[in-house]
């Protein structure tokens, strides 16, 4: 009698199980096995920027026409602004109910630079590049797409045979990317186990110590957004049940918790919508990379819980109006904010200095951020699927209701 395969976000879910036992096992000594989770980072990123510019320019130019395109990209970033005010005002909420910062002793202090504030102008004009091959080179996401945007209308206006080819050109670019991380997926398991030993062999149960609070509260404003607001999304929107969707995404959750990186696990996010999902690929194609520099809800929820926490330790009783500009200066930081690991960190002391509040925090916080990165990335990352998933019902739903029609 055949053993049943064990499949791939089963082995995932085995292999960082195993690295957080023999990372508390072991202790610091398991930093020796670091390179081989680098490694897989890096085999994972190295494909992220020809996939999501082939996807995107794939996604827009099979969307048939400019009207389907607009709906479609209004709706996008409509959700994806709305999630993050709701997951600021989450975290802001619990951090207001558990009281992190309240008795706490601040004895860390780390010297940071201060640099300027975003203005709504420099956020608008990060989207355009005025060098594609240097965006290309930085790996700059949010330029990357608007480019690939701007190519797939293109080719939308395109003549018939010149569109057709272009497209063959990029479905072979798009086939050929994913084949290379077919290969790499197979690594997945070892990749992860080697980051999760490491990240526990370097910080143990001091998690437990005087910040546990505030990673608690980081926590559970997670879980909230994740379930009920993600959930009360997906259910709302397909009439099924959420935890078998969130069974099925199971490679997103395990992976983007490992990684802590949105980018690298943009290629399992794509793969899960179309192969588990079955998610219109134009769809999946064009909100997974987008939602990879937009939608960025975990970072929001982050900054709502640090401005409370540092308000707490300094004695300070924040006003109706300054929880606002707590949740709107977050919003606004996670605006293109990069989807790497610790992508936010350097991000708090701009939303700290903005909001008159000591960047010393930062260095109090920074030692402990990656046990909260793993959390606030999977959000982010878990966030792009649902919406596409959400997304993807309405289209079907509109598709639905025009055959009705038509056959009236």
């Amino acid at each position: 009698m055949l053993k049943k395969k064990i499949g791939l976000a089963n082995k995932i879910l085995i292999g960082m199980i195993l690295g957080a036992i023999a990372g508390l096992v072991m202790g610091p000594k398991i930093t020796a096995i670091a390179v081989i989770g680098d490694v897989f980072l890096r085999l994972l990123r190295m494909s992220v920027v020809p996939l999501i510019f082939a996807n995107v320019v794939l996604a827009v130019a099979g969307m048939g026409d400019l009207r389907r395109l607009g709906k479609i990209g209004i709706k996008l970033i409509i959700i994806f602004l709305a999630t993050t005010f709701v997951a600021a005002g989450i975290g802001l909420f619990s951090a207001l109910v558990i009281r992190p910062g309240v008795g706490f002793v601040m004895t860390d202090v780390s010297g940071i630079v201060e640099k300027g504030a975003p203005t709504v102008s420099s956020v608008i004009l990060g989207f355009f590049p005025v060098n594609i091959m240097q965006s290309f080179s930085e790996g700059n996401m949010l330029q990357i797409i608007t480019f690939a945007i701007f190519s797939g209308i293109a080719i939308l206006l395109l003549k018939e045979e010149d569109k057709k080819c272009m497209l063959d050109m990029f479905g072979t670019l798009s086939r050929f990317i994913m084949m290379i991380l077919k290969f790499v997926m197979g690594f997945t398991p070892y990749g992860v186990f080697a980051l999760m030993a490491t990240t526990t062999g370097k910080y143990g149960t001091d998690i437990l110590g005087p910040l546990g609070k505030f990673i608690v509260t980081i926590y559970i404003g997670l879980m909230i957004h994740a379930f009920i607001v993600y959930g009360g999304m997906y259910l709302a929107a397909s009439g099924k049940n959420p935890i078998s969707f969130y069974k099925k995404i199971a490679p997103v959750w395990t992976t983007s918790f490992a990684t802590c990186s949105t980018a690298a696990t943009i290629p399992v996010s794509i793969k899960v919508c179309e192969d588990e999902l079955k998610l219109k690929k134009d769809i999946a194609g064009f909100t997974i990379p987008v939602g990879a520099t937009m939608n960025m809800d975990g970072n929001g929820l982050w900054y709502g819980v640090v401005a409370v926490f540092v308000s707490q330790v300094l004695g300070i009783e924040m006003s109706l109006y300054q929880m606002f500009i707590a949740v709107f200066t977050g919003v606004l930081m996670t605006l293109g904010s990069p989807g790497i690991p610790g992508g936010i960190f350097v991000a708090t002391t701009i939303f700290l200095t903005t909001l008159g509040l000591p960047i010393e925090f930062v260095g109090l916080l920074g030692g402990i951020f990656r046990i909260m990165d793993m959390g606030i990335t999977t959000v982010n990352v878990v966030g792009s699927v649902v919406v596409a998933a959400v997304l993807d019902a309405g289209e079907r739903k509109n598709e639905q209701r025009e055959a009705v029609e038509e056959g009236q």
